[in-house]
């Protein structure tokens, strides 16, 4: 007897599972072709319930019986109104809303309209009369829409037939069903699912309209045999006020959003930069409402105006964009005119920390002027303890804040922090700047970006939607956008942490073997390359900003700036950059730094005093490590010293990162412990408040329960994020010592008292 060839096991190689893969679908494919049309094939049959009758309908939510008569069919789904069924009459499967019916006349099945009542937590009595008395009815009809789109139901409305008394649900019988209303007299009551998975959409796909949204329910609604229009307008305010009311309860929980956990109270660093995708256009006034989070994670537009008209009033600007190297910022300006007539706001300025976490953003008006970062690194001077603060204009911003704080002495401890200058954009700045002013080269920042590309990269999706929105609208859309961000961040962060100090290890492993490669090649010991690491900062201190032509030492340090500054960008022409676009703007500033090196050498070997002439651009391009005619050691030129300037800052960095990494996985545990241990006294104050009736917040008795039952709940939530987190750095090995970031301490959940008054206390 042979045997079947075995079908080949799965492949370490994705190529080779891929291929197997398609080749078991290729295989299934005529199967799954007749397979779907059976499937529409009706099947009929006695009722899968009573047995006794033929069965009419199919419903799609009540497998594994899903085969009814039009009797057991109104019996069972008259309590089930957002099951999806179907008629079997007509030969197929035919939608059918839950308003209609199928009623066996004669021997001939007729389809009729039935009364749909909205499912509702109902009372138990009403009046102190027998039960058997009450009777439920049809009340006014209302528009329900959940996430399979929009049904006609109407209100119960319970009656005592014996006392006339009578009960209509209300907007607290709504909310206790899992309902939010439409409007204020609830014509139109949405479930609040549907909300929930309208924000998950946003978040996960910031570009989604609302009125995509709303189609998608209308089509549902058509697909299963339903019709109705739904008013977008009206979804969007709901949506609001549900998420306005969320956030007020969460605020009563003492929970923020907009604060990272691992900075928490010691900040490293914080960044600013704007975003200029984010316009709004003018023409979408709107009504004069306002944002329901006014404040909240976007300032004020009043505050900040009033401070930049402070600002201006007390300093002297200086008008034009600001120039370094050879690239013109639009940013590194002090003042701006508005740039277009056809937009309201222009943009927004946003600050993050290093684990890219929102904390604070700002509407701009006039372009990017250095009076918005100065605002937000003035909001949050007060909010965290921050070190240094990032932005892509640093060579310009700083000597504006020190001019600032000459005029404003409350604005002194600015200065305090550390200036940084985004590792990114500090490849467009001079090799001076980037020197003295790039964040790789700063102590104690560790490897800090300082970037904000990652949130604008997020935000800018989100400007799709929000430049055709009303003002309060797109304060409200975008402050929900930063704080589903900000979730995102927060239930990755012990990952992220961990994750990136087992890669700094590694890296700092592979670091020291490329110096340990360098002192080997150049025969220098450890003091030689940290003077040399002197030197370059010496060279970057010396390096004036104005070159006259007449000044050798000048024009010397301009060629070398200059002829390291097109070998940076060689290097990074394919390295750094995989797009076109992106390698013109490299070329052309190639092409340019050519140019003022061509004029400076030409400039250079005209001055009287020069006794040995430079070499022309082409052939100092072509050598990797040119010696200066002025060069002190003719054997070490300021390249090489650059080259080991890069690496042992990249040393000293990691180094850094390693001690920082730490300290932040601490931070984030004992944010994590105390949050649970404060909202471990917050329940036992309330559960206290409780038992003596006592409601200071001026809150009704059931809402004073749920507020206990909401602090319960986070409490729960923050201990089940603590078992993740603390599994996780539990892993972490601090110094080889056996020693862990996560300390020992007693249950902070611990004696939470959960006990509550029953309903006949409230």
């Amino acid at each position: 007897m042979e045997c079947d060839e075995p079908r080949s096991a799965a492949s370490h190689h994705w190529a080779l599972r891929q291929t197997l893969s398609e080749e078991r679908w290729e295989e299934a494919r005529p199967k799954l072709l007749d397979s779907l049309l059976a499937s529409d094939c009706v099947h009929y049959g006695p009722c899968d319930h009573c047995s006794l009758k033929q069965a009419v309908i199919r419903c799609k939510d009540c497998f594994p019986k899903p085969r009814y008569c039009g009797q057991c069919d109104v019996s069972t789904h008259q309590h089930l109104v957002f099951h999806n069924r179907e008629t079997l009459i007509d030969g197929f499967y035919k939608p059918l809303p839950p308003s209609t019916a199928v009623q066996d006349l004669s021997g001939q099945n007729v389809i009729y309209e039935q009364v749909c009542l909205l499912p509702i937590t109902r009372p138990d009595k009403i009046c102190d009369c027998d039960p058997q008395n009450l009777a439920v009815v049809a009340g006014r009809s209302v528009v329900l829409i959940c996430i399979n789109g929009c049904y006609d139901v109407f209100l119960p409305v319970m009656n005592c037939r014996a006392c006339l008394a009578s009960w209509t649900p209300e907007v607290v019988d709504l909310l206790f069903s899992g309902y939010w209303p439409g409007t204020v007299e609830f014509q139109t009551i949405y479930k609040v699912d549907l909300f929930t998975s309208f924000e998950d959409l946003k978040i996960t796909a910031p570009g989604l309209s609302r009125q995509a949204f709303v189609k998608m329910l209308q089509q549902r609604s058509q697909q299963f045999g339903r019709s109705g229009n739904i008013c977008g307008n009206v979804f969007q305010k709901a949506f609001l006020e549900w998420t306005y009311c969320r956030h007020k309860r969460e605020k009563l929980c003492g929970i923020d959003h907009f604060s990272c956990p691992a900075c928490t109270p010691d900040t490293v660093a914080v960044s600013a930069d704007g975003n200029r995708k984010l316009y709004r256009f003018s023409k979408t006034k709107g009504t004069e409402e306002q944002p329901f989070f006014d404040g909240v994670f976007l300032a004020n537009d009043k505050d900040v105006a009033t401070f930049v008209d402070c600002v201006r009033e007390k300093t002297i600007p200086v008008h034009g964009k600001g120039i370094c190297g050879t690239s013109t910022w639009a940013a590194a300006r002090e003042t701006s005119k508005k740039t277009n007539t056809k937009c309201d706001e222009e943009g927004l300025e946003v600050a993050v920390c290093r684990h890219s976490i929102l904390l604070r953003g700002l509407n701009m008006f006039r372009g990017e002027i250095f009076a918005y970062p100065l605002f937000l690194q003035k909001e949050l001077a007060t909010k965290t303890n921050c070190k240094f603060f990032c932005t892509d204009i640093m060579c310009r911003y700083w000597p504006y804040l020190q001019k600032v704080a000459q005029s404003f002495p409350e604005m002194q401890n600015l200065t305090q922090m550390k200036p940084f200058l985004s590792v990114m954009h500090a490849k467009g700045h001079s090799t001076k700047c980037e020197v003295q002013w790039g964040g790789k080269n700063q102590t104690g920042a560790g490897t800090t970006i300082g970037e904000v590309e990652q949130v604008n990269s997020f935000l800018s999706r989100v400007a799709l939607t929000t430049k055709y929105m009303s003002k309060a609208a797109r304060v409200d859309m975008i402050t929900l956008h930063a704080r589903g961000w900000n979730e995102r961040k927060k239930r990755n962060l012990h990952k992220y942490l961990s994750t990136r100090y087992l890669k700094t290890i590694q890296k700092t492993k592979e670091v020291n073997k490329d110096i340990a490669a360098i002192k080997k090649c150049t025969q220098r010991s450890d003091e030689e390359l940290q003077q040399w690491v002197t030197d370059v900062r010496q060279w970057a201190v010396d390096t004036p900003d104005d070159f006259r032509t007449d000044d050798p030492v000048a024009l010397q340090h301009l060629i070398e700036g200059l002829f390291l500054g097109i070998q940076q960008k060689k290097r990074d022409l394919y390295r750094v950059t995989d797009r076109n676009k992106q390698r013109h703007k490299i070329r052309r500033r190639i092409r340019e730094d050519k140019k003022k090196l061509f004029n400076a050498i030409s400039q250079y070997n005209d001055l009287p005093t020069t006794t040995e002439s430079v070499d022309s651009v082409e052939d100092l391009l072509a050598a990797e490590s040119p010696i200066w005619p002025w060069d002190s050691e003719p054997d070490t030129s300021l390249g090489m010293k650059k080259k080991v300037f890069d690496k042992v800052m990249q040393l000293e960095r990691l180094i850094e990162e390693e001690a920082i990494l730490l300290e932040e996985m601490k931070q984030h545990w004992t944010h994590l412990t105390r949050t649970c241990r404060a909202l471990k006294d917050q329940a036992n104050v309330l559960a206290d408040d409780l038992a003596t009736q006592s409601y200071p917040s001026g809150l009704s008795g059931q809402a004073y329960h749920g507020l206990h039952s909401a602090v319960l709940q986070k409490c729960e939530e923050i201990k089940t994020d603590m078992v993740a987190v603390k599994e996780t750095y539990s892993q972490i090995v601090v110094n080889g010592n056996g020693g862990s970031v996560v300390e020992d301490d007693e249950d902070p959940y611990e004696n939470v008292s959960t006990d509550a008054s029953t309903d006949d206390e409230l």
